[in-house]
């Protein structure tokens, strides 16, 4: 079966998870992609947890599908090596700054004599103030305001984990991509840079939060704590969302866990009532969700159509019946990892395999 992006070789020179994230995006989508890996290896092959051989588990499941060469950008004569190599690739994935492009003596226009689609993925963009400055996941999160949106009140901002900002830039990224090489196709050759800051990629991913910022005047509030109308309460084995928006919603739920007069009262078929005077049943129901566990309050709920979920934890995903049916799991050389998260029924992501160890005497040519 052939897949959407066969025949297109991409170059990804790129250091950072955002950069590797794009790259293997396009990989599934059958691109030859070559990392060019300094002589240290990629940052990702050193990164915790490891397996038992002492290989990087975050760093296969983001290096996955790609052909791997040593390269040290910093050489004598990598400059000019690196024009060579562009010619035979229409796509370059890089993390460089312009001002470390200027310190290789390059400009991204050159790649490709001109032709090749060069995707830029940095904490700050190309232009802007910030923008020679070094970023990471943190700094990100608090500039784009998605820390000062998560988390309670009287707590300290969050900030993302497991490279929430490098996979929500490298998807954007990745498909900003494949908009482009459609573009060079029709156009017969023509390249393009692209610029994608993760800072730009964050507060677009908040734009109604910014939105409402801009037209009100005031910041969205964090949450002062955390009841059933506002986000998952415990159970007798975990935690639990309920979703009590709707009458039905409400009227089932209460009869489920017993509270019949709470789900009789006229009062509380309105959701602007409930809001407004959750104080008087939100300390019942969740007393009356502690009884119960998340499985079996989650099998009678959902056989009434009741919006409502179990929050299940990291470890409990890999045993989901759900994901297990959709198909949504892959085997990697025989560890099971995350597939992909969509499905194409002509051309479907796939991943051939791990990445092989960075090897010195392989040639970026080939």
């Amino acid at each position: 079966m052939a897949s959407a992006l066969a025949g297109i070789r991409v170059i990804d020179i790129s250091t950072s998870a955002s950069g590797a994230w794009c790259s293997r995006m396009l990989s599934g989508f059958g691109a030859d992609v070559v990392m060019l890996e300094g002589p240290a290896g990629h940052p990702l092959r050193h990164e915790a947890p490891l397996d038992s051989s002492g290989e990087s588990i975050p760093g296969a499941y983001f290096l996955a599908g790609k052909r791997s060469a040593v390269f040290d950008l910093h050489a004598d004569g990598a400059a000019g090596r690196l024009l060579a190599l562009s010619e035979q690739s229409p796509v370059v994935v890089s993390s460089l700054r312009q001002h470390e492009w200027e310190a290789l003596g390059l400009q991204p226009s050159q790649l490709g004599q001109g032709n090749a689609v060069v995707v830029h993925i940095t904490p700050y963009g190309m232009t802007g103030e910030r923008a020679a400055l070094p970023g990471n996941e943190l700094t990100v999160a608090a500039l784009s305001g998605w820390a000062a949106l998560n988390g309670e009140s009287a707590r300290a901002p969050l900030r993302p984990v497991a490279h929430q900002v490098a996979m929500c830039t490298g998807t954007l990224a990745a498909a900003t991509v494949v908009g482009a090489v459609i573009e060079r196709e029709r156009s017969g050759g023509r390249g393009q840079e692209i610029d994608i800051a993760e800072l730009d990629a964050m507060v677009s991913a908040g734009s109604p939060n910014v939105l409402r910022g801009q037209y009100t005047g005031r910041s969205t509030p964090r949450r002062d704590g955390v009841d059933i109308t506002t986000g998952p309460v415990p159970v007798a084995d975990g935690h639990f969302a309920l979703t009590i928006s709707r009458a039905h919603f409400w009227r089932d739920a209460m009869n489920v866990l017993g509270l019949d007069d709470l789900a009789e009262d006229p009062r509380w078929e309105t959701s602007w009532y409930r809001q407004a005077h959750r104080e008087e049943y939100a300390g019942r129901v969740s007393d009356a969700m502690r009884q119960w566990s998340k499985a079996d309050l989650f099998e009678e709920l959902a056989a009434r159509r009741v919006v409502a979920g179990p929050v299940l934890t990291m470890d409990e995903l890999s045993t989901n019946p759900h994901l297990a049916e959709r198909g949504f799991w892959t085997e990697l050389d025989g560890v099971t990892q995350p597939g992909a998260p969509f499905k194409l029924s002509a051309t479907p992501w796939v991943l051939p395999s791990r990445p092989r160890p960075n090897a010195a005497t392989r040639d970026p040519a080939g």
